[in-house]
């Protein structure tokens, strides 16, 4: 069995931890982007990824807490504060949607592939679950297939 529930895997991985993570979808006719974009900034943190047709995905919170479905307000005025200083046209954008979901995460924020019994543990992908999904994938694959016994991610279940 492969169990890669996230969050709801914590009776079974006990050092799983939920982190917050907040987004807002915009649409602005006004602002074009080709590729994603980071803006590294010491108090608001960004990144925006253009999804076509004027549509733009920003986040980049992190708020250690398992809490799911609620957007703080000073989240929300932060990611649009810092979108606008990116390009001041966001200030005219349509908001499409605010959301929030918790990422399942351990302690040193790493993923873990974990063997305990029958069962492999696929977990804490964190912030990287759409970047690192693929490479996780093939790891597992070579672990159930007996390709890969020591792939990188693989964790020890000292228990």
């Amino acid at each position: 069995m492969i169990d890669c529930r996230g969050l709801a895997a914590q009776d079974a991985l006990k050092d799983l931890r939920g982190v917050k993570g907040e987004m807002i979808v915009l649409r602005s006719r006004d602002v074009t982007l080709t590729r994603p974009v980071r803006l590294l900034h010491p108090r608001f943190p960004l990144y925006i990824v253009p999804r076509g047709d004027g549509i733009f995905m920003l986040g980049a919170t992190q708020i250690e807490s398992g809490e799911r479905g609620r957007a703080s307000a000073r989240s929300v005025m932060e990611l649009l504060s810092a979108a606008y200083a990116l390009s001041p046209a966001f200030g005219e954008a349509e908001v499409i949607e605010i959301g929030a979901d918790a990422r399942p995460a351990f302690p040193d924020n790493l993923p873990r592939i974990t063997r305990k019994g029958d069962t492999l543990h696929v977990n804490g992908l964190f912030r990287h679950g759409f970047l690192l999904s693929p490479a996780v994938a093939r790891q597992v694959a070579g672990l159930v297939l007996r390709d890969n016994e020591r792939p990188e991610l693989y964790h020890e279940d000292h228990a």
